[in-house]
């Protein structure tokens, strides 16, 4: 009698061990998060398929890398690749191409946007830093604009020390000689006047 009953729960854990590990292998290829927005992804000439899914992973659009991988093989390719495009398995993903991707899209999904909805994209003058547009934190999470990043410059002063990275200029000296006024142009397009109070959202020409 013991031996029927010891087989009948071997057979038990065995099903339910299959079913986890089933149900885990299924959930690797979930959207990541809901409700989220579309966001241009570009693939640039250069880029490898290692760069690729790591973006896509670093950035919060897959759960796991091997499992997208998966889905890039398994789901249908319906347009041929061209010349320079990344290759996975039989299919083909085009480089120097846009994608409209969301951190609300199954693997599947995403799999099936690059192999066959990219839009041409050579930047030919010149690319954006990010491949991501809107531009995004690690995570996934939508990067500041520059009207946010820069919402706490106030004053003339405050608006030259936020030239940098994303732009920003001071009128000339000649300018300032010519004239008496300095002005300063702050990244998110707003002008200040030094000695004066508040800003100008055009830019004197």
């Amino acid at each position: 009698m013991r031996k029927p009953i010891y087989l009948v729960l071997f057979i038990v854990i065995l099903a339910l061990g299959a079913l986890i590990w089933y149900k885990n292998w299924q959930s690797k290829f979930e959207a990541p998060k809901q409700g989220t927005q579309l966001i241009g992804f570009t693939i640039k000439k250069d880029t490898s398929l290692m760069a690729v899914v790591g973006d896509l992973h670093y950035y919060g659009f897959i759960k796991d890398e091997d499992a997208f991988k998966y889905a890039l093989e398994h789901t249908k390719d319906n347009t041929p690749g061209k010349a320079n495009a990344l290759t996975i398995g039989n299919n083909t993903i085009d480089r120097e191409a846009r994608y409209k991707i969301s951190q609300s899209m199954t693997a599947w999904q995403i799999a099936d946007v690059l192999l066959n909805q990219g839009e041409l994209s050579t930047c030919d003058h010149g690319c954006p830093d990010s491949n991501f547009d809107p531009e995004l934190l690690p995570g996934g999470d939508l990067a500041p604009t520059l009207k946010e990043k820069y919402s706490g410059v106030k004053t003339y002063e405050d608006c030259t020390k936020a030239i940098g990275h994303d732009g920003g200029q001071l009128s000339s000296e000649q300018y300032a000689q010519r004239t008496g006024i300095r002005r300063c142009v702050a990244p998110d397009g707003r002008e200040f006047t030094q000695g004066k109070e508040g800003w100008s959202d055009v830019p004197t020409p």
